[in-house]
C-alpha cells in the first residue's frame, strides 16, 4: 500500500467520522429548545475555529518554506479538525450520552469507510 493510499484511507475514515458526528449533533440540536439552537451553533463554530486555524498555519508556513507535502496534511487537517469540532460539541451538547455512542461512531464509520475504499477501488 503506498503512503498516498494509506493517507487517503485515514482521511476517508475522518470523514465519515466527521458525517456521523454531525448526524448525531443535528439530531440532539434539533431536540433542543428553540433558545438553544443558536448557543449551540455558536458552541460548534467555538469548536472549529482553532481547528481551521491550525490548517490555515500550516497552508501559510507550508507556502512560505515551500513544503511540496502541505496538500498531505490539508488532506488530514481539514477532516480531522472537523471531526474533533464535532465530537467536542456533540458531548458539550448531550447531557448524558448513551455508555458507548462514541465506540459506536467509531466502529460505524470504520465500516462505512471501508465499504466506500473498496467502492473506489472498484472491488
Amino acid at each position: 500500500m503506498t503512503p498516498i493510499a494509506v493517507i487517503e484511507a485515514a482521511a476517508t475514515f475522518l470523514w465519515t467520522y466527521a458525517a456521523l458526528a454531525g448526524a448525531s449533533w443535528l439530531n440532539a440540536a434539533r431536540k433542543l429548545e428553540t433558545r438553544g439552537h443558536i448557543p449551540a451553533l455558536a458552541e460548534l463554530l467555538g469548536n472549529l475555529v482553532p481547528a481551521m486555524i491550525l490548517l490555515v498555519i500550516v497552508v501559510l508556513v507550508g507556502a512560505l518554506v515551500g513544503l511540496p507535502s502541505v496538500v498531505v496534511l490539508i488532506a488530514l487537517l481539514f477532516p480531522a479538525g472537523l471531526a474533533y469540532g464535532l465530537h467536542m460539541s456533540l458531548r458539550d451538547l448531550i447531557d448524558h450520552p448513551p455508555p458507548n455512542a462514541t465506540l459506536i461512531r467509531i466502529g460505524l464509520s470504520l465500516i462505512i469507510g471501508a465499504g466506500v475504499i473498496l467502492l473506489r477501488q472498484g472491488g
